[in-house]
């Protein structure tokens, strides 16, 4: 238990300092809204949508097809999609068949496609 809220926080404060760093977004106003892009709004909401019916593997895939374009619009909406899914909690994560980790997996893997490897090892060691 402690530390699954360990590696919550953790992810909290890494998404948090991207999102300043990469967008000069202030983390407690972080939205959807923010994506300028039209369609790839629409992608991130249906994503959020999934995530909260349980279908976050399926919108994970939406995210993965999302990310091929490497716009920033897309990039914005993958660490939405990621800071989104770490607010859930433990047993949801699990009862849907993802875990905390594969939240850390998912961000290490978003990065790395923007060739921002670097950060992710960084953060995350």
């Amino acid at each position: 238990m402690f530390e699954q809220d360990y590696i919550m926080r953790q992810i909290h404060q890494i998404i948090e300092i991207l999102m300043k760093v990469i967008f000069n977004i202030d983390n407690r106003y972080l939205s959807i809204n923010l994506i300028k892009d039209t369609e790839t709004r629409e992608t991130a909401d249906d994503m959020l949508k999934n995530a909260d019916t349980g279908n976050i593997n399926e919108a994970e895939k939406k995210l993965c097809e999302l990310i091929e374009n490497r716009t920033m619009d897309s990039l914005l909406a993958g660490l939405i999609f990621y800071s989104y899914l770490n607010e859930k909690d433990d047993d949801y994560l699990e009862i849907n068949g993802f875990s905390r980790d594969e939240v850390e997996n998912g961000i290490r893997h978003l990065l790395s496609e923007y060739g921002l490897e670097d950060m992710a090892d960084i953060f995350f060691g």
